[in-house]
């Protein structure tokens, strides 16, 4: 509730290179990073592919950056902000979006 209130004042510092970033983390860098992270486990196709897409995210980026905002100068901080907020939120509607049908077929696949 407190990133839709904080989301107005930051708009202003998003703009599209901020933006592709924020996709770029939510589509590929995560994803891709969380399927490497499984290899190795005993997860099938679909399960690795869920969890990968699914799993933790989002919210520790804005403890992470207010922390860091504490203990040093950061260069161009709203626009710092603007990104996260913006990943933030594209993050929770596309995930909560599509989660039900992702955890359906995962699951489909997984039953006798």
């Amino acid at each position: 509730m407190a990133l839709g209130a904080a989301l107005p004042a930051l708009w202003s510092y998003l703009d599209w290179q901020h933006a592709v970033i924020g996709l770029a983390l939510i589509f590929c860098i995560r994803p891709i990073a969380a399927w490497l992270a499984l290899i190795g486990t005993e997860l099938k196709f679909s399960e690795r592919a869920a969890v990968s897409f699914y799993g933790v995210r989002g919210i520790g980026s804005i403890y992470y950056l207010a922390y860091a905002g504490s203990h040093i100068e950061l260069v161009d901080e709203g626009a710092l902000w603007a990104t996260v907020a913006f990943t933030v939120l594209v993050s929770t509607v596309v995930h909560g979006l599509t989660a039900g049908l992702a955890v359906e077929r995962a699951t489909e696949t997984t039953e006798p």
